[in-house]
């Protein structure tokens, strides 16, 4: 069981940790042995709030959605303001305090597993990046606010079961802001106005230089940041949003697929299926037969 930091609770807040006996099934469950919930809580206003953890067992999530604070790990200090988020992990000593003048309001997760620190390494945060600016977002709380229903139902099993998936969601979700904006931050890219231009250009063929040339980059610059935003060089991600409109064209109509492949630009629809192919894992003839139930 966590440590925990004996603030003295209002009536609004939230202190909930899972015990001993329900943390050695969820962590040999199948469903949960990868990740899963040792306890949460949510501290409005939390005046006087501090914490010192030399040894630290579990990895602790922290969400700032209102006030100030400051966290402390590995000798190095980072403010924290609305819209933080802190990450410490197994093994990290730190220390955490509100301000005095303007404490914090904090949602909190302490969570492991066998898996946890992959779900860790994919919310892609800078090396030694324990606290990340990503900005107030409705959805972090309503996660949070979500997870702390498993508490009054006897430590139900099923319950403990689903929160932890709702954390596993939630990780995957942070790591979608996590990542853009950090690398947002090393590579400046307006990637949101570039895919605009990709959306607009579904029905023809987009150069490499003209996507370069908007982002204001050599080609060789612009494929690599992009790729390093998305995972895909930029014509390939391209292509995957000709096949995504292919689908949407091939479930909402019975026109031939040399139309469909001619609407998306493709003069050659031989050429078309077999990129269809190659990006789907199946012909566009095949797609249609599909009985998606």
């Amino acid at each position: 069981m966590p440590v925990s930091s004996s603030w003295p609770l209002s009536p609004d807040s939230i202190r909930f940790f899972v015990p001993r006996f329900a943390s050695v099934q969820l962590s040999t469950n199948p469903l949960t042995e990868s990740l899963y919930i040792n306890g949460m809580g949510f501290y409005p206003n939390a005046d006087g709030h501090h914490m010192t953890r030399w040894e630290h067992d579990d990895h602790l999530l922290m969400y700032c959605s209102a006030g100030k604070g400051w966290v402390q790990a590995l000798n190095e200090r980072f403010d924290v303001n609305p819209g933080s988020l802190i990450m410490l992990p197994r093994g990290v000593a730190h220390h955490y305090e509100s301000d005095p003048k303007n404490p914090w309001t904090l949602r909190w997760v302490h969570f492991t597993g066998k898996h946890a620190q992959d779900y860790i390494a994919n919310m892609g945060l800078p090396e030694n990046g324990y606290v990340t600016a990503i900005g107030l977002h409705p959805k972090i709380i309503s996660d949070f606010d979500a997870l702390f229903t498993v508490r009054e139902t006897g430590y139900s099993m099923k319950a403990l079961i689903h929160a932890s998936q709702t954390l596993k969601q939630s990780l995957t979700y942070l790591a979608l802001l996590t990542t853009s904006q950090t690398q947002q931050a090393r590579q400046p890219i307006d990637l949101e106005a570039i895919q605009t231009i990709m959306a607009a250009n579904l029905n023809q063929d987009l150069e490499l230089d003209d996507l370069a040339a908007a982002a204001n980059l050599s080609k060789y610059h612009f494929s690599k940041r992009y790729k390093d935003l998305t995972g895909y060089s930029p014509i390939q991600h391209f292509i995957h949003l000709k096949m995504e409109r292919a689908c949407y064209l091939l479930d909402i109509s019975r026109q031939p697929i040399a139309l469909v492949a001619a609407e998306l630009g493709y003069e050659d629809p031989q050429y078309f299926s077999r990129l269809f192919k190659k990006v789907t894992g199946v012909s566009p003839r095949e797609y249609r037969s599909l009985d998606a139930g």
